[in-house]
């Protein structure tokens, strides 16, 4: 399955979302999953990945996102222990998103 999603809305940004090939750290050039680059409204994604991990990846850096936006100190532990839980809370409550949704689209 192919990831195809090209742009995250995080409260009032939009980020262009990029996949690549071999992306990594500009700090130390280890191999990461993602990246968001705040001041480009760019999330990076590194496409070898698999599809599950590349929802985790975009979920992870958009809690980024978010902790940014709201001018939260956001350590990378704190990030990924909220974008392993929300990405659970999502997939065992499909129910409770469903409705979320269709909330939504009522406008």
């Amino acid at each position: 399955m192919k990831l195809d999603i090209k742009k995250s809305k995080i409260l009032g940004s939009f980020y262009d979302v990029e996949y690549v090939d071999d992306l990594r750290d500009p700090d130390d050039g280890h191999k990461i999953s993602g990246r968001i680059i705040e001041a480009d409204k760019v999330i990076k994604i590194e496409k070898s990945q698999s599809f599950q991990s590349k929802l985790q990846t975009l979920m992870h850096e958009d809690i980024h996102g978010l902790c940014w936006e709201y001018v939260v100190d956001d350590p990378e532990k704190i990030v990924r222990q909220f974008a392993s839980g929300f990405f659970a809370l999502i997939i065992d409550n499909p129910e409770f998103i469903k409705k979320i949704l269709k909330f939504a689209s009522k406008g």
